[in-house]
């Protein structure tokens, strides 16, 4: 018995022309997935202050400033930072460890928007001093209220 199959797969035009398409299909895809992804950048920095008469207030703050990357707004439930190495964070829950004129927790960012948070950095360091020893790195995080955390780049204490 001799079995013959004949395959055809075409011309490599067509064959082409359907690997473009798949391609196509899988770009639009990503683009699409990208685009609704939550998305803030973190940024923890030491900042000096103005006073209402414009003179300069020499008294350091610590300021956190995340910025809404995404299309859509996002609301920021928690603020804190973190040592990812031992997984030991403090969360800021006192507001009273805030300056005057930071964004209040939760607090709601369109999107491309600022939150801003800013400490009285001796204040804050005392506090982190208590889980983490001087010269440790730690981050900033925020938390969206979809649970999402965002983090910051390493800081000294």
């Amino acid at each position: 018995m001799n079995i013959n199959i004949d395959i055809d797969f075409g011309n490599l035009w067509e064959a082409l022309s359907a690997i473009g398409t798949i391609g196509a299909v899988i770009v639009s895809l990503w683009l699409a997935r990208k685009d609704g992804k939550k998305k803030f950048q973190v940024v923890l920095k030491t900042t000096i202050g103005m006073r209402n008469d414009n003179s300069i207030d020499e008294t350091p703050y610590l300021s956190i400033d995340a910025v809404n990357k995404s299309n859509i707004p996002l609301t920021i439930e928690e603020v804190g930072f973190i040592n990812k190495r031992d997984g030991k964070k403090v969360t800021v829950t006192n507001q009273n460890f805030l300056i005057d004129g930071s964004n209040r927790l939760p607090t709601k960012t369109e999107s491309y928007s600022l939150a801003m948070f800013v400490f009285n950095q001796e204040q804050l360091f005392k506090e982190l001093q208590k889980k983490w020893p001087q010269g440790k790195k730690i981050r900033a995080y925020v938390r969206d209220s979809s649970g999402k955390h965002h983090f910051s780049k390493h800081y000294k204490i």
